[in-house]
């Protein structure tokens, strides 16, 4: 999932604890795969259980949680100034030229290795080119990919607050937000896109923004609406995870590490943790999304063939080394120096349609006042 926000006109200096806190993520979500969840499922083949070390890592999925914190941070400062257009152009080329050489990437390793549960078909392959599969009737080729669908509906969100002359008011938007949620909760509708849920971390992310630019008592009264419903949220959503893993997961466990989630925000807005600067953070950061994208199926099917009960610790960090020279690549080459390439791409298509559907909105909503 994409949390390297390109910064905005109005965006703070790059802190080193932000890009520690993608790479803690991304390492949770990549722990809870490889070492739990493809055991668990079947995708690892070769496995059964890891016992204690399945223990701890079963609670790596909260990590996706974390990720959606730091999209909501960032896109508030990201989206701050900008218009419509720029905003969605910066998104566009932020998570999709990554994306496509992943689904490439994933496809061809499972053209070799793919198993009963990690195969693709060519259609698809196209299907998930586009990120939206499940509306073209196809699977994602990695499971992973779940959470784009979340990014790009509160992308979406915010194109339309910026295409309706909305910009100056996103702080008032967000500030708003989790009182909606809240509501719809109470309705029974927290299950609609940005009613509540997941989104709830997305709003928590973008207040903890709202709060460094400029702190006020509803932001603070906001942000902490946000810290019980999204707790709640996730508390709420442990027996269904039991039932899925056929594990059990410990409810004050997964309160603490939402908390310290919280915390860590803190930490982020203190002069100390500001201040902070940790060697190769930003490096890694980069790496996070590249890599989210690639871990999943392709490390499921390499632990699948190499393996074993006895050379569990050498398999997974052959693995690892496999995912991560992926993901450098995908960082250094498809999204660094091909670069001007996408830019040209999507200016001359991508930028022509979006510039037509913000006018759109603009002189729909000029007709309503």
């Amino acid at each position: 999932m994409s949390t390297d926000a390109t910064p905005g006109p109005s965006a703070p200096s790059r802190v080193d604890l932000l890009d520690a806190a993608r790479v803690l993520a991304v390492m949770s979500v990549l722990a809870y795969h490889y070492l739990f969840n493809g055991i668990v499922n079947g995708k690892i083949e070769s496995l059964t259980t890891l016992g204690p070390l399945a223990g701890v890592a079963r609670y790596g999925y909260l990590g996706v949680e974390l990720f959606f914190m730091i999209s909501g941070y960032v896109i508030f400062f990201s989206a701050r100034n900008s218009t419509a257009q720029r905003f969605a152009m910066a998104r566009a080329l932020r998570l999709y030229p990554a994306f496509w050489f992943a689904v490439l990437f994933t496809s061809c390793v499972a053209a070799f290795w793919g198993g009963a549960q990690t195969s693709v078909t060519p259609p698809q392959v196209l299907a998930n080119l586009s990120m939206l599969a499940p509306l073209f009737g196809q699977p994602f080729v990695d499971g992973v990919y779940w959470t784009l669908l979340y990014e790009l509906v509160f992308y979406g969100a915010v194109f339309v607050a910026l295409s309706l002359g909305q910009g100056h008011r996103l702080e008032t938007l967000f500030i708003a937000w989790p009182v909606v949620m809240g509501v719809a909760t109470l309705a029974g509708l927290g299950s609609m896109p940005l009613l509540g849920g997941y989104y709830l971390y997305f709003g928590a992310g973008a207040l903890f923004a709202v709060l460094k630019r400029s702190p006020s008592a509803p932001a603070m009264a906001a942000l902490a609406l946000c810290f019980v419903l999204s707790l709640m949220y996730s508390l709420a959503g442990l027996p269904a995870k039991q039932v899925a893993t056929g594990a059990s997961f410990s409810a004050p466990v997964v309160g603490a590490i939402i908390v310290s989630f919280y915390l860590l925000f803190v930490l982020l807005h203190s002069r100390a943790g500001s201040a902070l600067r940790l060697p190769f953070a930003r490096f890694g950061g980069a790496l996070t999304y590249p890599l989210y994208l690639v871990h999943a199926h392709v490390g499921y099917m390499l632990l699948s063939h190499l393996a074993t009960p006895g050379h569990v610790a050498a398999a997974t960090l052959a693995t690892l080394a496999v995912v991560l020279a992926a993901a450098c690549f995908i960082h250094l080459v498809i999204e660094r120096r091909m670069r001007p390439l996408w830019q040209a791409l999507f200016t001359s298509t991508l930028g022509r349609l979006l510039g037509h559907a913000s006018a759109s909105l603009t002189r729909w909503a000029g007709s309503r006042t």
